[in-house]
């Protein structure tokens, strides 16, 4: 069985350690339902972070800079909050500056109530704190970055829940990390589901 999933308009955020890879210019994105837990692993450098940039923002950023009207994003959460160790990575900066520009003026045409905030991984919050009048996302950057080793193992774990062939299919991703792409679980998601695994958010992956 096989599907297509819908296009999705996507932009390079050439800012920084960003490459050229097509991996990152030619995605397709599945609808999102919250709620939802996604983990995007890969090596540095492949385009996990320009992909939630453009969830997060989606054309918006391009209607303003052009003064149109209109412009809409893929994960349409009132808060967005990042926690990582760097606040300053200027991927990150756009977004949090993107979101005071949608927010800063009420009469503007693309005027949306929403905030963004940068915390350090000590300082999360319980998730009862969030108030229910307003839909949340977190995202958790670079913070499974450990010794040598031990990042394989978490993506085994995470691969057990969808396959009892863990070696067999751990062999399978640990080949397009090596060829510089990068994978994203959806932990929502039933094991059955073909949305459950995909590679660089447009292809599905059975294992």
């Amino acid at each position: 069985m096989s599907f297509t999933l819908p296009p999705m308009k996507l932009y390079l955020m050439d800012i920084d350690e960003a490459n050229k890879h097509e991996s990152i210019r030619n995605v397709g994105h599945p609808a999102m339902s919250w709620p939802f837990s996604k983990v995007f692993t890969g090596m540095s450098g492949k385009g996990k972070t320009n992909i939630v940039g453009n969830l997060v923002l989606g054309d918006k950023a391009e209607n303003i800079y052009k003064s149109k009207k209109g412009g809409s994003r893929y994960i349409k959460c009132d808060n967005l909050i990042v926690c990582g160790f760097h606040p300053d990575e200027p991927k990150c900066a756009f977004i949090r500056y993107m979101y005071r520009v949608i927010a800063g003026n009420s009469k503007a045409p693309y005027y949306k109530n929403i905030r963004f905030k940068y915390i350090s991984p000590e300082k999360i919050s319980s998730v009862k704190s969030f108030s229910p009048e307003r839909s949340t996302v977190i995202i958790f950057e670079d913070l499974c970055v450990a010794p040598k080793g031990s990042s394989y193992q978490d993506v085994s774990k995470i691969i057990g829940r969808y396959t009892d062939n863990v070696k067999n299919a751990s062999m399978v991703i640990n080949s397009y990390f090596q060829k510089n792409e990068f994978i994203v679980f959806d932990l929502t998601r039933s094991e059955d589901d073909l949305l459950a695994i995909c590679l660089r958010f447009d292809t599905l992956l059975d294992l």
